[in-house]
């Protein structure tokens, strides 16, 4: 792959928004690989963890924001463990993720599918307080506009009782809530 450095990339606010929106400095990797040799989705994605690095480094914005990358980690934190200049990649990660919202920078295609169902995670437990299949996979087929996928599969699981139509709810789920509320006061207070 062949990246087009300018003069501007190597003095790049780019650089410095991503390391004040991660607290990390993304300066200090001298492109060792620690990071990619653990990384559970290398296999799944086409370019590795330090290279995204290198490219933050290097100012080159569209890249780094339109890797799939970003979206795929599942921020494990074995790069952020195995780091010898300890810099947290995960936060690296979530920090690019939010500069390519921002900017309406749209996930790749294979990347859009594991963000989604992400998000449907998510809005599974914030509801719930646990996850419940029957709603973690309709909200994924309904986001990501497979509105029929595994259809065919679910009178089995239901007769077999693998899965549970009415989701169980956890008591006191006030307090889960009060939980996602500040995360997203701490998120947007770091955002700005």
């Amino acid at each position: 792959m062949k990246w087009d450095l300018t003069d501007k990339a190597l003095a790049s606010d780019f650089v410095r928004a991503v390391e004040k929106l991660s607290g990390q400095n993304v300066s200090a990797c001298y492109q060792c690989g620690k990071c990619s040799g653990g990384c559970p989705v290398l296999a799944d994605v086409e370019l590795s963890p330090n290279r995204v690095i290198r490219m933050v480094q290097l100012g080159l914005e569209q890249e780094a924001l339109r890797n799939e990358l970003i979206w795929c980690c599942n921020a494990c934190g074995t790069c952020s463990s195995r780091c010898p200049m300890g810099i947290d990649l995960a936060r690296v990660m979530d920090a690019l993720r939010a500069l390519a919202e921002q900017r309406a920078i749209e996930p790749p295609r294979d990347a859009f599918a594991v963000w989604t169902f992400y998000r449907a995670f998510l809005d599974c437990i914030r509801r719930f307080g646990r996850l419940n299949e029957v709603a973690l996979m309709g909200g994924f087929n309904v986001n990501s506009g497979r509105l029929f996928a595994n259809l065919k599969k679910a009178p089995w699981f239901l007769l077999k009782g693998k899965v549970n139509l009415w989701p169980h709810q956890v008591r006191r789920i006030d307090r889960l809530e009060r939980v996602f509320r500040r995360i997203e006061e701490i998120e947007e207070a770091e955002a700005q």
